[in-house]
């Protein structure tokens, strides 16, 4: 059909329902609710021409009254220490001013349905093309396609707390029984030629359900279409095959969708009939032209897993007992770590943590609601096989997994195939092993056809850094670029964000080792963005002429059998974030970063570093933490040093800092030039002399070698540190920081440069004296991991 024609006929369907007026509002307040709803993501204009084609239909009142009664709530979640950025949760703009307009208010609920069904993208391209199709020859009344983009992910932001896919589950089932279909035939998203003949029939149908009937052909998007013209609208719909039938609602149908036998593929085609019979418009697709709609896959946590076995197994005896070999292979890689750990007496830093199997069944009875899986069922299989890890090709892996063999598939075939389902399954429980509030999580939306790849041959524990990593491919439905991954602080995506810790906690002692899933969109004054990112990779820091002595030297303060007050070597120091926006790969994000000054108690500011979020959560993730006790700690408290400790004041000699002034690596004083001190007033200039840097690597190399003299006492480096040295044991160095956040965060980027080994000594390990343990507990632990070697240890009190 030519164009011409089927544009005329969309001009006779508006005719028939005139577009619906939406625009209701003082032009003094118009300025500001454009404003707010550009900062959320969407656009004014957008929204007018969707809820003017959107809102002819109204949305049924039992269902609107559901709708509105899960959408219309609002909060905030304070997701840092910076007041203004927060999480929204809940209605925006988008939503707040919709519940007061029905026009508005009816194309919301059907662009909700629509985006759950469908890639945001793709159906922002389906609607552009559709919405140009029937519009006039004036270009510039025609939605930009970045403009329906940014509506439709703000639609979908603001209304993920309802759950569509407790409708699809249900319209499903119906379809599946009454049909004899299996799972692959229900598949969701709508042809672009139905989509697009469906803007202006349902208005046709709903307001003149005597005069108009709906014939549809096809076999795309079935459930998706009754769930519009029945749940929604109100329409009963039936739906049929060559030799069954199913209806929708009471009354005679007034949309017929046919999608003939299960195995044929009709050619998509949509007929409007008046009540004499006659054709109103016919359509069908242009196979050149159309745009494809892509499904987007989606599944909430709570029943993810059981989604997915559920598509490659029909015999729901055969999925529970696949859980449960699945859930049992987790059980033993855990086990395994675990004894690993305890053996070897190896420090185990907060990116290792093992999950418990409290938590492991936790995560399956979220992912496996459907099969009811038991702890004592997993702990009585006594396989000494892992499955995970095995070789299946063996004898004794293929008589355990003959039960999962499917008809119609060879032996080898159905091998590989349970292998891969069985493999990435493990990788996503270990993965969301690692979210502390999953009970928190249930609602929030993950794809079902982006598993994370299982490069390995066999599964091992994944790493936090890891299931970060794993989540967000989950989450946001794509492989996203690894370098924003490594930046990345929350991602949000479908109104929920995934959260790293360092984004709340001041001070590292108190950071939580997990990750955070929580329903919330991030925003700083009303203004919306998908990510937070730092602005900054790794560690920048300057000085002013007024460098304090004490974050120049190195000095040891006390060794073993010696008193000393635990304080901070620094009297003073802040911390303050900073905030900006800005486009990182196409993506528009906060971009963060904190700054700590640094003051000495006679220069003023001594020097300011800047830390990203992510690169302060990676410190962490890298450090080890010492456990809790139950003895109380305040600054300036005194201690016995015991022996092979030593505690020191200052900073380990190399920072690894990047310098403004092209000096990395090195600390530097420059004289002040303070007013009156030369009678001259205040003025920049070079400094006068730059003494040699902080010499501890060389001495310590030097002290090491026997080839070398040993230092004498005027060295850099405390006679007492090589008596210790010569012992040839593990080696606790104590920083003092006691309860100043901003120097333990510096000291933690400081022993990080020595444990990479770019320097020496390297430490094997250091250590964050957890917020609630005393000095003397958090010694007593980094010792009793002695595994009786020579090594260097750090301890930040």
């Amino acid at each position: 059909m030519s164009f011409s024609n089927n544009f005329s006929l969309s001009l006779e369907l508006s005719k028939i329902v005139p577009l619906a007026p939406i625009v209701n509002i003082a032009s003094k307040n118009l300025l500001a609710m454009v404003r707010n709803l550009q900062n959320s993501g969407s656009d004014w204009i957008t929204e007018h021409d969707l809820g003017a084609i959107f809102g002819r239909c109204y949305i049924d009142p039992p269902f609107l009254r559901t709708f509105k009664n899960v959408v219309q709530h609002s909060n905030i979640y304070q997701i840092a220490g910076i007041a203004e950025l927060i999480l929204e949760i809940g209605a925006g703009p988008t939503v707040k001013q919709a519940l007061d307009n029905a026009a508005l208010f009816s194309m919301v609920v059907q662009i909700s349905l629509l985006v759950w069904a469908h890639k945001t993208t793709s159906l922002a391209l389906s609607l552009a093309k559709a919405l140009e199709f029937r519009a006039s020859a004036e270009s510039q009344n025609i939605p930009r396609y970045d403009a329906l983009l940014g509506t439709l992910r703000c639609i979908s932001q603001q209304t993920c707390g309802f759950m569509w896919e407790l409708q699809f589950a249900a319209v499903d089932e119906k379809l599946k029984c009454a049909l004899h279909l299996d799972n692959t035939s229900l598949q969701r998203p709508i042809a672009h030629v139905v989509l697009r003949s469906l803007l202006d029939a349902l208005p046709a149908v709903q307001r003149f359900p005597e005069s108009h009937f709906l014939s549809l052909g096809t076999v795309e998007g079935v459930s998706t279409i009754v769930i519009w013209a029945h749940r929604v609208l109100g329409l009963t719909v039936e739906v049929r095959s060559e030799t069954y039938s199913v209806k929708f609602g009471n009354g005679p149908a007034r949309v017929l969708i046919d999608r003939g036998s299960i195995d044929s593929r009709l050619q998509d085609e949509v007929t409007l009939l008046s009540e004499t019979q006659d054709v109103v418009f016919y359509a069908s697709p242009d196979w050149l032209e159309d745009p494809r709609l892509e499904p987007a896959n989606l599944h909430p946590m709570e029943g993810y897993g059981s989604k997915i076995i559920d598509s490659y197994f029909e015999d729901q005896a055969v999925g529970r007992l696949l859980v449960i070999r699945i859930v049992k292979s987790c059980f033993q890689i855990i086990q395994e770590v675990s004894d690993y750990q305890a053996q070897s007496r190896v420090d185990v830093t907060n990116n290792y943590i093992v999950p418990t199997k409290e938590s492991i069944m936790s995560v399956g009875r979220i992912l496996f609601p459907a099969y009811d899986i038991l702890s004592s069922e997993v702990e009585s299989i006594k396989d000494e096989v892992c499955l995970a890890q095995a070789d299946w090709n063996s004898d004794g892996v293929r008589q355990i997994i003959m039960p999962f063999e499917m008809e119609s598939k060879s032996h080898e075939r159905m091998v590989e195939y349970v292998r891969t389902i069985f493999k990435k399954l493990c990788v996503i429980i270990l993965a969301v092993t690692r979210i502390r509030n999953i009970e928190d999580c249930r609602k929030a939306p993950l794809s079902t056809n982006m598993l994370p790849k299982t490069e390995y041959k066999s599964v091992r524990l994944t790493t936090v850094k890891e299931a970060f990593a794993f989540l967000a491919l989950l989450f946001l439905g794509k492989a996203p670029d690894q370098h924003d991954i490594q930046r990345a602080v929350v991602i949000s995506h479908r109104g929920w964000s995934l959260c790293i810790s360092s984004i709340r906690a001041s001070d590292p002692g108190s950071l939580c080792t997990d990750l955070a899933l929580v329903q919330g969109v991030p925003s700083r004054l009303g203004e919306r963005k998908d990510w937070i990112m730092d602005a900054i990779t790794g560690v920048t820091w300057e000085c002013d002429p007024h460098l304090g002595a004490a974050c120049e030297t190195h000095e040891i303060v006390a060794s073993e059998t010696e008193q000393v007050s635990v304080k901070s070597f620094l009297p003073l120091s802040t911390a303050k974030h900073m905030i900006g926006t800005a486009t990182v790969s196409t993506r528009k994000s906060f971009v963060v970063f904190n700054t700590f000054s640094c003051m000495d108690i006679v220069d003023g500011p001594s020097a300011y570093i800047r830390m990203g979020f992510r690169y302060m959560q990676d410190l962490f993730w890298d450090s080890c933490l010492t456990p809790s006790c139950e003895h109380s700690f305040q600054a300036n408290d005194q201690i016995i040093v015991p022996p092979s400790v030593w505690v020191f004041k200052g900073l380990l000699g190399y920072l690894g800092f990047e310098r403004s002034d092209g000096l990395a690596g090195k600390l530097y004083r420059h004289k002040s030039n303070k007013p009156g001190a030369s009678g001259e007033g205040s003025k920049d200039v070079a400094p006068a002399r730059l003494p040699q840097p902080i010499e501890v690597s060389r001495s310590l190399e030097a002290a090491s070698s026997p080839s070398e003299q040993p230092l004498s006492s005027t060295s850099t480096v405390d006679p007492r540190l090589l008596d210790l040295i010569a012992e040839g044991r593990r080696h606790v160095h104590i920083s003092q920081s006691a309860k100043n956040p901003s120097v333990r965060w510096i000291l933690l980027g400081n022993f990080r440069t020595f444990q990479r080994g770019r320097t020496s000594p390297t430490f094997v390990a250091f250590y964050l004296r957890h917020g609630e343990c005393c000095v003397d507990c958090a010694i007593s632990f980094v010792k009793g991991r002695d595994r009786g070697v020579f090594e260097h240890v750090g301890l930040i009190a």
